[in-house]
């Protein structure tokens, strides 16, 4: 058997749709690597009877629901759409190097955040970083908030 699960936040929108056959343990590791899961307040799981069943209802579940921090499906989905031997369109490869900013920027925060537990004043990553405090301010804002850009 395996899970498909919904978490959400306080407002009930739906952050995510995964699956796993151990959801807990995944959503451990979604609590030590995703800036976004600070805001999970509530869960959904799903049972299916196979995990070729639970992958086509989490693709559905992200295309139907568009859930906030979903990307995996979707790029496997017409929202990076090839175009056979002429390579990826424009708005494929626009849209992969925003996700890979995000997910650059969001490392950086973590890696910001486990600094400053590990007793970093913001005037030492900034150096560290060759940066200025400002710009490690709004990484910390950037945690807090629980990542991706600003809307």
């Amino acid at each position: 058997m395996t899970a498909v699960y919904r978490l959400y936040d306080a407002d009930r929108q739906l952050l995510y749709v995964g699956s796993s056959v151990h959801p807990q343990q995944r959503w451990e590791q979604h609590a030590s690597t995703k800036l976004w899961w600070s805001a999970v307040k509530r869960a959904t799981v799903e049972w299916l009877p196979d995990r070729e069943t639970a992958l086509s209802v989490e693709r559905d579940a992200i295309a139907a629901e568009s859930p906030l921090h979903n990307d995996k499906a979707t790029e496997r989905e017409a929202v990076f759409p090839y175009q056979g031997n002429r390579g990826p369109t424009r708005e494929t490869l626009l849209r992969r190097a925003l996700n890979d900013y995000r997910k650059a920027a969001d490392r950086l925060a973590i890696a910001v955040d486990r600094a400053s537990l590990d007793g970093l004043s913001n005037e030492e990553i900034a150096a560290l970083l060759g940066e200025n405090v400002d710009a490690v301010e709004s990484l910390v804002k950037r945690r807090v908030a629980g990542g991706g850009l600003p809307r």
